[in-house]
């Protein structure tokens, strides 16, 4: 179907991630049209103990496909879908042409991606898009592993007819702002295909410590052979010397300037001129979203420029700028600079003696600015700032000096985020730093109810059935 795209067209392949895990912890944050990883149609097991005292496996069946409804097995036949879909997935790995399976009428009317995004993305409220805390849909749903996931059904997406992609540089964080929301959210119909922000920390960093990671990217991809370089990155960093875990961060940190710039220049330079950067693709699907959109792109710029050129503040100050990605080589390099901004963080700190913290969150939709650190917060060297802008998810890396109580600061920061109406986690999960609201806790307790599977997510206990008699 080459006029349809799956929900996720990139990934973190080489970190062998799984569509489960995408369901579980809804990733999925630069598919403005697409929203996180979403699904009610599902095969996924529950541990519970059944009335006669006996712990039990429950399959639980909402996949909604044809021969593979609960209601077409016999009760005590011995078969069952699990086996079904083993027998299926075991065919194609072997090559065996198989007829598509179709969609049940029960199926068809439950959701396999979150159809309801477009429109909640670009409502200006003081609503967070999307965060791991979310209690909606089917439990396998931001699970967090409290079930295991088997099997899931999602919606594919047309594809774009044509794209298009631009590095948009801004004088300031309010112009930056104001783009995003009279440009990229003005109607669920016109949205880009992705706009992503970088704060120029995080253009500095990204090209100071990770030129090496993204010319990997750029030209192996994010398949087998990253997998393999990653592992082989993974087994160095096992090895029983105290400077194993550091030595290949160090490495790609000396070594990063031997290699060229990652980026073409037409993009780095604005990126380091400038204190505010996105990132957007824009894509045509068949009803002039392509056309409008630049519209109101160019419409938005020469409005700022003309009103910055009648305030005379041009003269020593900036105006908006945009360069566009000319070929598919440009967009592959833009996509993996973004891509390992996480990956040079890491190889930054560790390169300069430093030490940090990565934080996830959302704010609310409507707010426009950036969190501030509380007055007795340890001033940062750098503040790393890089999101899914449309939605307002934000990836935040702070680097400190050695001898600074990084968990303190951590904390203090999510209390800053929660402050501004924010919720921390958005999207890579709680695990056992971060403790859930109530309502997430009882959800997954009801999930889970012996507490067998990830004890002590979310700050919920690590004793069999929670501690309780």
């Amino acid at each position: 179907f080459p006029d349809r795209e799956s929900h996720s067209i990139l990934g973190s392949t080489f970190l062998n991630p799984t569509t489960a895990a995408g369901v579980a912890f809804g990733s999925g944050g630069t598919l403005m049209r697409k929203g996180p990883a979403r699904t009610d149609r599902a095969l996924y097991c529950k541990v519970s103990r059944n009335k006669w005292g006996e712990n039990t496996v429950e399959v639980v069946n909402t996949l909604g496909i044809e021969g593979l409804q609960d209601s077409d097995f016999q009760e005590h036949s011995g078969e069952n879908p699990v086996q079904k879909l083993d027998v299926y997935a075991n065919d194609v790995r072997q090559g065996y042409r198989r007829t598509m399976a179709k969609s049940s009428k029960t199926g068809l009317q439950i959701k396999a991606s979150d159809t309801d995004y477009q429109e909640k993305v670009c409502q200006y409220t003081k609503d967070v898009s999307r965060h791991n805390s979310d209690t909606t849909g089917e439990d396998c749903n931001r699970s967090e592993g409290k079930v295991l996931i088997l099997a899931t059904v999602h919606d594919t997406f047309q594809a774009p007819s044509k794209k298009r992609m631009f590095w948009v540089s801004f004088p300031d964080m309010e112009t930056t702002a104001a783009f995003r929301r009279e440009v990229c959210l003005d109607n669920p119909a016109d949205l880009p295909i992705s706009c992503e922000y970088l704060d120029r920390d995080s253009v500095d960093i990204i090209d100071r410590s990770g030129r090496i990671a993204t010319y990997l990217i750029r030209y192996l991809g994010t398949g087998d052979i990253m997998g393999y370089l990653w592992n082989v990155k993974s087994a160095i960093g096992e090895l029983p010397f105290s400077w194993a875990p550091l030595f290949c961060d160090k490495f790609l940190h000396v070594f990063n300037n031997w290699v060229p710039e990652a980026i073409p220049s037409k993009f780095l330079n604005k990126g380091r001129e400038y204190d505010h950067n996105c990132m957007v693709a824009v894509g045509e699907f068949g009803d002039g979203t392509l056309k409008r959109f630049m519209e109101r792109m160019d419409a938005f710029i020469k409005k700022y420029n003309d009103k910055a050129l009648a305030d005379d503040v041009s003269e020593g100050g900036k105006m908006i700028t945009y360069v566009e990605a000319e070929s598919q080589a440009d967009i592959t390099a833009l996509n993996a600079f973004r891509f390992v901004a996480a990956l040079a963080f890491k190889t930054y700190v560790v390169g300069e003696d430093l030490q940090g913290i990565s934080v996830d969150y959302g704010l609310p939709k409507n707010y426009e600015g950036v969190p501030p650190l509380a007055d007795s917060a340890v001033k940062p060297l750098k503040r790393m700032r890089y999101s899914h802008f449309g939605c307002n998810v934000i990836h935040e890396d702070i680097a400190y000096a050695l001898g600074v109580d990084t968990h303190t600061e951590h904390m203090a920061f999510k209390h800053a985020v929660e402050v501004e109406g924010g919720k921390l986690p958005a999207e890579h999960g709680h695990g056992t730093e971060y403790r859930a609201p109530q309502d997430t806790q009882k959800r997954w307790m009801n999930m889970d109810p012996l507490n067998v599977l990830n004890p002590g997510i979310g700050g919920l206990s690590y004793l069999p059935k929670y501690g309780k008699k």
